[in-house]
């Protein structure tokens, strides 16, 4: 279904929301949820946004949490679409629908009109372009990337910084009261069915492995895409976080994927990444199981979303800064920028009692909580998955290797 407003659409297969120049924008979570029950029901009370968000009333969503979702929605947008009076929430201005039925091209165009040697000719043909098609092209890929392989070698790359994580068992994931004292806890509008994804705990064994020190900065990715003429991140001209010193962010995870490769590198596992932040005892954040708000940004501003300064940066800290270190000394790993993992956002294998609507939809693994997150949402085990081309003000990475 396509919902239609005169600042927006809403595209509710793909989960993408455009703005009224047609421009994708990140909007996720309960913020988008919001929005596509708003779009649906037209009018809403807040007992009736509990009853979408959570039927079951295990938690409940205050008029605060809403305003939240709401400032999320309309700053976005860049207008007030989402309105509040008389303990309504609503849609300012209308809104149509739209609904494709996908026919095949050959039905379009009077299929039925040719012969059956007519049309045996014609598929011949088609089958014929398409194989020799992916020949040629499969050809030109392979020469490209040497060529590209050949012609990077001589530019300089960024200097090596990692740390060598030692092999053996680690405690990976959340029990299942951790998972509801965690939701519980939220302070960020995360649903229960977006904790439920770290469930169950269990004892995982790793070999040696390497990890960098130190997110990817903007420093280390311009060289990047000054070799490979790759385009630059949508966020490069932000003067907010584009300094060499920041962490890299609006990057998605093929341009993690290729810069890792670029480096002779990887990106790690899921397990690699938590293991890294948590160590071997367990810990709720890669410093501990203490929260220590001067460790990283946390909380929200007056607006109900926004960002405080407690460890003393409004956006994100450089990445050498030692803001919150974990066992293995492996920094920034909670609260600076989210980081793309290798894997896919699945259930973990021994999880055989919850769901979670990002399973099984080829998303990309995403950890290490953000600048602009809450306390729940940092947690060493927590998780969340998006599209391989999702790009955010708080998405980077830093990149893994074998022993």
């Amino acid at each position: 279904m396509i919902f239609k407003h005169r600042y927006f659409k809403l595209d509710t297969a793909s989960k993408k929301v455009f703005d009224e120049n047609n421009k994708e924008l990140v909007l996720t979570g309960n913020a988008y949820r919001l929005l596509v029950f708003l779009c649906k029901k037209k009018n809403a009370t807040i007992s009736d946004i509990n009853d979408f968000f959570d039927p079951a009333g295990a938690k409940e969503y205050t008029e605060n949490h809403v305003r939240q979702y709401r400032y999320r929605i309309n700053l976005l947008i860049g207008h007030n679409i989402v309105a509040y009076k008389n303990n309504i929430y609503s849609i300012d201005g209308p809104i149509s629908t739209e609904e494709f039925e996908w026919k095949p091209a050959c039905r379009q165009a009077g299929w039925k009109k040719f012969s059956k040697k007519e049309k045996f000719v014609i598929s011949t043909s088609i089958i014929f372009l398409l194989i020799y098609s992916v020949v040629v092209f499969s050809g030109n890929k392979k020469n490209a990337s040497l060529a590209v392989e050949d012609a990077t070698s001589s530019f300089p790359k960024p200097q090596d910084d990692m740390i060598l994580i030692p092999a053996g068992e680690f405690l990976m994931g959340s029990t299942e009261q951790e998972v509801i004292d965690t939701w519980r806890q939220n302070d960020g509008g995360w649903g229960k069915e977006d904790y439920v994804s770290s469930y169950p705990e269990r004892k995982i064994a790793l070999d040696d492995f390497y990890i960098d020190k130190k997110e990817i900065s903007n420093g280390d990715y311009k060289m990047f895409i000054e070799a490979t003429k790759r385009a630059a991140p949508s966020l490069w001209d932000d003067q907010t976080l584009n300094s060499p010193s920041q962490p890299v962010v609006g990057v998605d995870w093929n341009d993690a994927d290729a810069y890792c490769r670029w480096v002779g590198k990887r990106l790690p596992a899921e397990t690699e990444w938590e293991k890294a932040a948590r160590g071997t005892d367990g810990r709720n954040w890669p410093w501990g199981n203490v929260w220590d708000p001067t460790k990283d940004n946390h909380g929200k501003g007056a607006e109900g979303y926004g960002y405080d300064e407690s460890d003393g940066w409004k956006y994100t800290a450089p990445v050498g800064t030692e803001l919150g270190m974990s066992l293995y000394g492996v920094l920034n790993m909670a609260g600076n920028v989210y980081e793309w993992t290798a894997d896919d956002f699945n259930a973990y294998p021994e999880n055989d009692k919850y769901i979670q609507e990002d399973f099984e939809k080829g998303f990309k693994t995403l950890r290490g909580g953000a600048y602009d997150d809450g306390i729940s949402e940092q947690r060493t085990s927590t998780r969340c998955g998006f599209r391989k081309d999702y790009k955010d003000v708080d998405v980077g990475f830093r990149c893994a290797r074998d022993k």
